[in-house]
């Protein structure tokens, strides 16, 4: 399963966008960021695995910079 997540923008302007992933079971497998490649082969790749439609939440760049913390 994917979850997109999108924290405001930084200071610059660059947007804060990314993806969680987690297992059938609940289990976090990873967090791809989306930069302007959008997420790059790894994460069109599961994207594709996992089926077209994803839950969205807004988070906070706190939140954002921590998840980033735990990139796969």
């Amino acid at each position: 399963m994917l979850i997109k997540v999108n924290a405001q923008n930084d200071t610059n302007g660059n947007p804060r966008r990314g993806w969680i992933h987690y297992s059938a079971e609940g289990r976090f497998l990873g967090f791809y960021p989306e930069g302007y490649d959008d997420g790059g082969d790894v994460l069109r790749d599961i994207r594709k695995a996992e089926g077209e439609a994803y839950p969205s939440v807004n988070i906070t760049p706190k939140e954002y910079k921590r998840l980033k913390g735990l990139v796969a």
